[in-house]
């Protein structure tokens, strides 16, 4: 008996060292007030302060980087400690990363001018429309299983700039994205975004945002993020620090 408790206690100590020498590498893009960098030329916002709380509740130490999506997907593929704060979970993606838990939302819509006048209320009255996306996101795919054909109906481009600009140009009819990025969007590519109506709500496009992880990351560490964002929400300090950027609840804040 005395032996065992032995082992245990050296295999917590053991444990605990390796959390404390594991350092997570939080990535996000710049996309206030979720994440960005601040005047101080530091990682701010609502998602890095409950990366922040989270990981004050585990053993693991934390940096912050802010970068293009482009190189976060490189980070989760080649960094074994890379952690993202948003993430939509898609069937490709779900297969390839750890889901560590869910953060905040993020609505879908079809959104066209304001000067677009023509009744459209369900997806399949846009098909007789220019819908655009960009090109490998997981909006393309969804797009596609729709019925909607590149070539005839479907725009895809590279860069949100080039969509936004092709929208208000009257190029295109309609553009897919989602909540969290479209003010933003609009004022870098320095269009009104008064200009702009949400037509359609897209709510079987994917909407719940996660922490999300390469395969790999240790599963201790996995299971002690995961525990540490559920105890979060049902201690209050999740939702306190969405009132404190503003930002409202998720529909499902008190059963996460």
């Amino acid at each position: 008996m005395f032996v065992r408790v032995i082992l245990s206690i050296c295999v917590f100590m053991l444990y605990s060292a390796i959390c404390k020498a594991q350092t997570i590498t939080f990535v996000a893009e710049d996309l206030p007030p979720y994440h960005f960098i601040n005047q101080n030329n530091e990682p701010d916002g609502a998602l890095i302060d409950l990366a922040k709380a989270t990981i004050k509740h585990t053993k693991l130490t934390a940096k912050f980087e802010i970068m293009p999506m482009a190189r976060i997907f490189y980070a989760l593929e080649h960094n074994p400690n890379a952690v993202t704060l948003s993430l939509l979970k898609t069937p490709i993606r779900e297969k390839q990363l750890t889901w560590l838990g869910e953060s905040y939302f993020a609505d879908a819509y079809l959104v066209s001018l304001k000067s677009h006048t023509d009744e459209v209320s369900h997806l399949n009255h846009a098909k007789f429309y220019q819908v655009a996306t960009i090109r490998g996101y997981s909006s393309a795919t969804y797009l596609k299983n729709a019925g909607f054909v590149e070539g005839e109906n479907l725009v895809l481009v590279s860069y949100y700039q080039q969509l936004w600009q092709m929208l208000y140009k009257k190029r295109i009819d309609f553009v897919l994205t989602n909540t969290l990025t479209l003010e933003n969007e609009l004022k870098r590519s320095g269009l009104n975004p008064n200009l702009i109506i949400k037509r359609i709500h897209l709510t079987d496009y994917p909407s719940k945002l996660y922490f999300s992880a390469n395969k790999t990351l240790d599963k201790h560490t996995a299971s002690a993020i995961s525990h540490a964002l559920n105890t979060l929400k049902e201690n209050g300090e999740y939702q306190a620090i969405l009132t404190k950027w503003q930002l409202p609840l998720p529909a499902t804040a008190n059963k996460l």
